[in-house]
């Protein structure tokens, strides 16, 4: 039997107080309509997403804790907006990703912590708890994800002990050059290797190359740790 339409539009509800500053309301609660649910309201970050993981509904709570407004939001996959990864760098976010195979089975997800880069390159730690709704339409489903600030500190652990002063322990092996530094910055702003390229008009392979460099400078072994070490450095 051919399946209808499963997705009404969702639209993002502007809330009860006044927008200040940026545009973006600051009352404690916002809100999103639901067409199964109806309205749903919440004072973390909130959005929601359908079967394909895209991104049908995004709060002014979710705006003032990524940056992203709902037009920016709405209609992209919630890996690309979130891009949330763990410590180390692996992935967490991703196309069908664990939170999307369990709902497919009408199964929750435990919480879990993540870092995210927000509209403006800076990273941040959330928690993220989400609830799985089960639509009228056979396999149709929705996602509502809350999302919390974090410590950095518990998602990042530091070294028991400082280390002792001494020429091996200096903050850097080596000294970044001019150009490594712009690559670091791009590299905090989550850009990619070939918008970092683009950008400073270099060739693919030669912003690969610095990228590897200042991660054997940093002592780090991925990108995000780049990042995070330099943040530490007071680099970025």
């Amino acid at each position: 039997m051919a399946r209808t339409a499963r997705h009404a539009p969702i639209a993002a509800e502007p809330g009860v107080t006044a927008p200040v500053g940026d545009g973006v309301p600051r009352h404690d609660s916002g809100t999103v309509t639901d067409p199964w649910l109806g309205r749903l309201a919440s004072t973390e970050g909130m959005f929601v997403t359908d079967d394909r993981q895209r991104i049908v509904a995004w709060s002014s709570a979710a705006q003032r804790l990524l940056g992203f407004s709902p037009e920016e939001a709405i209609g992209r996959t919630c890996y690309q907006v979130v891009m949330g990864r763990e410590p180390d760098g692996h992935p967490v976010c991703g196309r069908n990703c664990s939170v999307t195979r369990n709902a497919r089975r009408l199964r929750g997800t435990a919480s879990y912590d993540v870092i995210a880069h927000a509209r403006d390159g800076a990273v941040r730690s959330l928690s993220n708890t989400v609830l799985v709704i089960e639509g009228q339409d056979d396999g149709a489903f929705h996602v509502v994800h809350l999302m919390r600030d974090t410590p950095m500190d518990a998602l990042v652990p530091r070294p028991a002990e400082p280390a002792p002063p001494g020429p091996d322990h200096e903050p850097l092996a080596e000294v970044l050059t001019r150009r490594e530094l712009e690559v670091l910055r791009l590299l905090a702003q989550g850009a990619t290797t070939d918008e970092i390229a683009a950008r400073l008009t270099i060739s693919v392979l030669t912003a690969r190359n610095h990228s590897a460099s200042i991660a054997r400078k940093l002592g780090a072994h991925s990108r995000l740790e780049t990042v995070l070490l330099a943040m530490r450095r007071g680099l970025v």
